[in-house]
Parts: structure tokens; C-alpha cells; sequence
């Protein structure tokens, strides 16, 4: 039996697949230009973002936008098992990522460097379905879950995703943490 989280995560991952490659391009590079003028992205010195796939909002030029700055780039790697995220800088992602098992790219572990969560300025968090509070659903795993709640209260963290993918109110339970903020192609929440 699905539930509500289920339901809306499976429709929403199918509207994103069926997006045109143009459109994910065009509405890509207009949030990625709204989240390089927030203040707080031009201030922050140790950035996390995610590795986009499946139609995500494109992070890769973003990375490369921000190594040119000096600023640090930092990734996840993800410990199935334990459904554990840890932050792992990289500084030539050409190099450094490899595709995992699960088809999304990952750092290869011979090219991990931890991160210390208390030196992350900025988070930009992935999701599938997120609300105009900033509650979010993501693949299911808990990984981003888990991994917000030991970042300092004062890291930003900030969703990017298309408007569409923003619903009045998604089912929240005890353990989801929300975002500090979303930019779409058309608005910032």
C-alpha cells in the first residue's frame, strides 16, 4: 500500500522524466542564475550541492562556476547500509566522480576528503516534491534527513527545483527536516 509521500513522489518523478531535455536545460540555467545572486551563495565559502540526475535541476556547471571563484566544492557519498551521507570535497570533478551502482555519480573513494559538517557555509539540497513551508520529499531514503539535522543552525540550505515540483503541503512526519528556501524558474519561496 503506498502512502501519500509515495503517491505524490511516483507522479512527480514521472512529470520531471517526461520533461523536454530543452526545457530542463532552459529553466536549469535560470534558477542556477537566481541562486548565484542571493547574497548568501556569493558569501559562502563551502558549498555542498548535490549531483543532479534524471532531469534534476543541472548542478555540473554550477560546480564549475564555483571552483573557478575558489570556492569549496562539496559533495555527498552515500553509505547505503547505514543511509548515511558524507560531505566530501572535490576539486576536479572529471576526475574524482564515477558512476555508482545506483546510476548517479558519486565520489570514488579513493579520492575522498571528508568534509567536517560544521565548516558547510551552504547546502543545496535535491528533492522530488517540496512545499511552500520548505518541507520536502526525496527518494525515500532519509539520507538528507539525516544528514540536515547534524549541520549547524546557522547553514543555509536552499532547494532547487522546478515550479511545478512545488505543492501547497506535503505530508511531513517527525524525522523531515525542511529547506530555508527554494528558487524555481519563476519564484523564490
Amino acid at each position: 500500500m503506498m502512502d501519500g509521500k509515495d503517491v505524490l513522489r511516483k507522479n512527480m518523478l514521472k512529470k520531471r522524466k517526461s520533461m523536454k531535455e530543452a526545457d530542463a536545460k532552459e529553466y536549469s540555467e535560470k534558477i542556477i542564475s537566481e541562486l548565484k545572486n542571493q547574497e548568501i551563495f556569493q558569501k559562502s565559502r563551502n558549498i555542498m550541492i548535490y549531483l543532479s540526475f534524471n532531469n534534476e535541476v543541472d548542478t555540473y556547471n554550477l560546480m564549475e562556476y564555483c571552483l573557478k571563484r575558489g570556492k569549496k566544492i562539496i559533495v555527498p557519498f552515500t553509505i547505503k547500509k547505514e543511509r548515511q551521507i558524507i560531505p566530501s570535497e572535490v576539486r576536479n570533478p572529471h576526475e574524482e566522480l564515477i558512476l555508482n551502482s545506483l546510476g548517479y555519480k558519486e565520489p570514488d573513494i579513493k579520492s575522498m576528503r571528508e568534509v567536517n559538517v560544521e565548516n558547510i557555509d551552504l547546502v543545496i539540497v535535491p528533492g522530488v516534491v517540496f512545499d511552500i513551508d520548505g518541507n520536502r520529499i526525496g527518494f525515500g531514503g532519509g539520507y538528507y534527513d539525516r544528514f540536515l539535522k547534524r549541520l549547524r543552525s546557522s547553514t543555509m540550505t536552499i532547494a532547487l527545483c522546478y515550479d511545478y515540483q512545488v505543492v501547497d503541503k506535503v505530508p511531513v512526519d517527525q524525522f523531515d527536516m525542511p529547506v530555508k528556501c527554494i528558487i524555481t524558474e519563476k519564484r523564490i519561496i
